[in-house]
């Protein structure tokens, strides 16, 4: 069986080839690299194959890396799960989302949802806590007043009229009005 040509032991033998040939090739790259860098090849070796790759990746933000790794990640999980389906359907979305990525920079998008969950995370808490606070006291005066109506009963007081420029809250429960700046 070992003649017949496609043979599973014949692609191994072909693949384990071409990956020491592969091997080979990089440590004489790199042998001219670090032994030569001085002559116009070891230069333009360590230029395309060092220097040009790394300005790229500089240039490169996280989350726009992480999101391009994403997207791949999708795409193997799509092809994995639905084979030649998932290929196609794959194939028809990639394009358009990388399009999208690249008009509309995706930064921006993640760094708006980032501050409206510091705005939330910030005055949630406190809302949360003036709420919580403020349904305490509605038990405690609730049950005072269920305690004490056997005893007597006391009118009422008129609250006193507040002006008009008062910056406190209109009630309770709600915050008082703070700016939020980036600036």
């Amino acid at each position: 069986m070992n003649h017949i040509a496609g043979s599973p032991v014949q692609i191994d033998v072909i693949v384990e080839g071409r990956m020491l040939g592969l091997a080979v090739v990089t440590m004489m790259t790199a042998a001219v690299i670090i032994g030569c860098p001085e002559t116009p090849v070891g230069r333009s070796l360590r230029h395309w194959l060092i220097e040009a790759p790394a300005r790229w990746l500089n240039r490169k933000t996280v989350w726009r890396t992480l999101f391009y790794v994403g997207l791949a990640a999708a795409g193997l999980a799509m092809i994995v799960l639905f084979e030649a389906e998932g290929a196609l359907l794959y194939g028809a979305m990639a394009p358009e989302i990388l399009t999208w990525a690249m008009l509309f920079d995706v930064g921006v998008l993640i760094d708006a949802l980032l501050i409206a969950a510091a705005v939330t995370a910030t005055n949630g808490l406190r809302v949360a806590r003036m709420r919580a606070r403020a349904l305490a006291e509605r038990l405690v005066t609730t049950i005072r007043r269920t305690a004490g109506r056997g005893r007597r009963a006391r009118p009422a007081l008129r609250p006193a009229k507040k002006p008009a420029d008062d910056d406190r809250p209109a009630w309770g429960l709600q915050p008082a009005y703070r700016a939020f700046s980036m600036a």
